[in-house]
């Protein structure tokens, strides 16, 4: 009798088993589709900065939006000290924090800075950094920021997708943290955000109605301190080569560029003093 039981008992578990894998096909394929999305060719003019998790890239500017005021030249000293200032409250802490750390800044200003220097009237700037941001410090689980950035009107816009969200990647599918990263919107100029943070726009304003959007009054918020008794003529030359060269140095520090190509841009802007 046993073994009479046992064709009709094996027949049922490879059908369970037949469809145990084709749900795991589709979630990959679903995943796979997904990347698809955020890698549009038909949004993504291109990468400046692409570490294994998140990215620093130019995309193609929304439907309908006006023209941006790009490119935009903008140290990243100054880029980093009003992201700097930025804050949020909410989510699962009370007090008010900061919305970038230090960690992320100096991992992500230098492309941002570079990505708006690139980028065209018709095309945005958008971003999604990892960082941590518990009571734990270093040892905190890490969130994602992501986000739009592009200017006008003499203004610098962040809208937000995401705000210090906690990151799972897709370790059901494969038990690699690498090898599928779930998508990070980069907020839209028409449909808000809820990210469940208050946004506290130091040195700008929110944008009317939006509790995503920030708008700083100014795109260039404090001028590179100069050396005791630079002559004041040179004052913005000395800040303009300064620039140049803060940016270069970045991206070597990210390898973003060659030894080479480090050397040959430094001499080009040496050579111009």
């Amino acid at each position: 009798m046993i073994k009479q039981n046992r064709a009709p008992v094996a027949s049922l578990l490879r059908g369970f088993a037949w469809v145990a894998l084709a749900a795991g096909a589709a979630m990959a394929l679903s995943a796979c589709n997904s990347m698809k999305v955020i890698d549009d060719p038909s949004k993504v003019v291109s990468y400046v900065y692409r570490p294994q998790i998140g990215f620093v890239r130019i995309e193609r500017i929304e439907a309908g939006a006006p023209d941006n005021a790009h490119p935009l030249d903008i140290s990243v000293d100054a880029l980093s000290r009003s992201l700097a200032r930025l804050e949020v409250k909410g989510g699962a802490k009370i007090d008010t924090v900061p919305l970038f750390n230090d960690a992320e800044l100096k991992e992500f200003a230098p492309p941002l800075a570079v990505a708006l220097a690139k980028a065209g009237p018709k095309e945005d700037v958008c971003f999604a950094v990892i960082g941590k941001h518990g009571a734990f410090g270093s040892y905190s689980d890490p969130s994602v920021t992501s986000g739009r950035l592009f200017a006008r009107d003499g203004k610098l816009n962040l809208i937000f997708g995401l705000v210090q969200e906690l990151y799972q990647p897709f370790t059901e599918l494969t038990g690699d943290n690498s090898s599928l990263v779930p998508p990070f919107p980069s907020g839209s100029r028409a449909q808000a955000s809820n990210t469940g943070w208050t946004l506290l726009p130091k040195g700008g304003r929110l944008a009317d109605g939006r509790t995503d959007w920030i708008v700083l009054d100014t795109t260039q918020p404090a001028a590179i301190e100069k050396p005791p008794g630079a002559p004041a003529a040179a004052d913005s030359r000395y800040q303009e080569i300064e620039n140049k060269l803060t940016v270069l140095n970045r991206l070597k520090e990210k390898g973003l560029i060659t030894e080479e190509e480090y050397k040959e841009r430094r001499r080009a802007i040496l050579e111009g003093l």
